[in-house]
């Protein structure tokens, strides 16, 4: 007896068709981890299924847990803009958003937000801020972050994922070095590892007074939304140890990547208010290391992209972690008022 064929059912080419052509998509925007598709006033997203790192999507049943979980994640800082998940169908008339057929993937269903409002775009732009719309993104994070000092994360992670973060940082980078424009940035990895060993006891005292919190853990201006009032979407879900962090650390390298966009006044603003809400600083020595620490793992995460397969926009991510490098130098011949200044020393971007 001949056993029956298994049904052949559409891959993420097919899917990726699929939502393209569905009436009124606007737009379809890659990301390392997902597609989202735009129409006037919806974002579905479309995980891949791939594993990176600490995120695992390339069951089915791996991409329904992420879509959860990037739902409730973001109801704190997103409220209003996560609407739920969305079943992508297999029916007898072929693909379909919900429907009488088995579910073949998951797709988050999200508000649009404003293109004009959107920080990183702004910034693109020349448009920068208003005072008051940082003062309101400030008010924004302090509320999420006091939420988050009533609930201690798992202790001693934040130290354990500095230490993690810094080993494949090094690794990577030495490994790729050769396509680098200026191998020779990579000194700054040498200088980080004996600020890290030493301010190790400083690291695990802020845990201990409570300024190490389950952040945000991806906070950029890409994920920053000035509408009223503001929106701070797609936190880091892939693990715990992503997530959790010394506030001044997620806060401060939101500054400094607007700095390196030509905005230095964002850092010192929200410094500020991190001050008057009573969250007190790092030392300054301790605030380098950890802004360090960010700029080298986004010099990395680019890259990583050359270990795609076909490598993505090969020429550009070399100088895109060259630049972070860069960056994660000029931040180490700053001087003790790096609060004040954080980020006014850094490369412009090309």
């Amino acid at each position: 007896m001949v056993p029956e064929a298994k049904p052949i059912l559409p891959g993420i080419a097919d899917k990726v068709a699929f939502l393209s052509t569905r009436p009124g998509v606007e737009e379809v925007v890659e990301t390392h981890l997902a597609y989202v598709f735009l129409t006037a006033d919806h974002a579905l997203k479309l995980k891949k299924p791939v594993c990176i790192g600490h995120s695992d999507c390339r069951t089915l049943a791996g991409r329904e847990r992420a879509v959860a979980k990037e739902i409730w994640l973001n109801r704190d800082l997103a409220a209003g803009i996560y609407l739920g998940r969305l079943p992508l169908c297999w029916t007898v008339r072929g693909l379909q958003i919900g429907g009488d057929g088995p579910v073949v993937d998951w797709l988050v269903d999200m508000k649009r937000l404003p293109r004009a409002a959107l920080l990183d775009g702004m910034l693109r732009q020349g448009r920068f801020p208003a005072p008051e719309q940082v003062d309101a993104l400030a008010d924004r994070l302090i509320a999420f972050y006091r939420r988050g000092m009533k609930r201690q994360p798992p202790r001693h992670l934040h130290a354990l994922h500095i230490e993690r973060a810094f080993a494949t940082n090094a690794r990577h980078l030495r490994e790729l070095a050769s396509h680098l424009p200026r191998p020779a940035g990579l000194a700054v990895l040498g200088e980080l590892a004996e600020s890290l060993r030493m301010l190790r006891p400083e690291i695990l005292s802020r845990e201990r007074d409570g300024m190490v919190v389950e952040g945000h853990g991806d906070l950029r201006p890409e994920h920053v939304c000035l509408i009223d009032p503001p929106v701070i979407f797609d936190r880091a879900e892939a693990a715990l140890e992503l997530r959790v962090v010394d506030i001044w650390e997620e806060c401060m390298f939101l500054g400094a990547e607007c700095a390196m966009a030509g905005y230095t006044a964002l850092g010192g603003r929200l410094a500020d208010a991190l001050i008057a809400a009573g969250i007190e600083p790092p030392s300054p020595l301790l605030l380098i290391a950890y802004i360090q620490l960010r700029l080298l793992t986004r010099a990395r995460l680019s890259l990583d992209h050359l270990r795609d397969r076909p490598p993505s926009c090969r020429q550009n991510w070399p100088r895109k972690a060259q630049h972070y490098l860069d960056a994660a130098a000029a931040l180490g011949r700053m001087d003790g008022d790096a609060v004040a200044r954080i980020g006014q020393d850094f490369p412009a971007s090309e």
